[in-house]
């Protein structure tokens, strides 16, 4: 993930795929709900605690890589690097299929 449309985005997929509403998701993780909407659309600023609270609710992981591994990594999730046994991990944990 390299700007906060991305995050934005991953944030409201993992929230969809697990049910629940963005009042839902707010009410779990102490914000309003339009601080959430915000993020997801790509607008909001969310303090990083507030960010944490709603990986740890939707069980999701944010990671800081090196931008020379997350260039790597991005390649293999798109398919550059699909037939290594790392690229399908990745796909699969992507929901890109492949794999795991």
């Amino acid at each position: 993930m390299t700007n906060l449309q991305d995050i934005g985005q991953r944030i409201r997929t993992a929230r969809k795929e697990q049910g629940l509403t963005a009042i839902e998701l707010a009410a779990r993780t102490g914000m309003h709900r339009n601080t959430l909407l915000a993020l997801e659309t790509g607008r909001g600023n969310i303090e990083l605690v507030k960010l944490l609270a709603l990986c740890d609710e939707l069980d999701l992981d944010l990671l800081l890589l090196p931008r020379q591994a997350a260039s790597q990594r991005a390649a293999e999730s798109q398919g550059a690097g699909s037939h290594t046994e790392l690229g399908q991990r990745l796909q699969a944990l992507m929901g890109g299929g492949g794999e795991a």
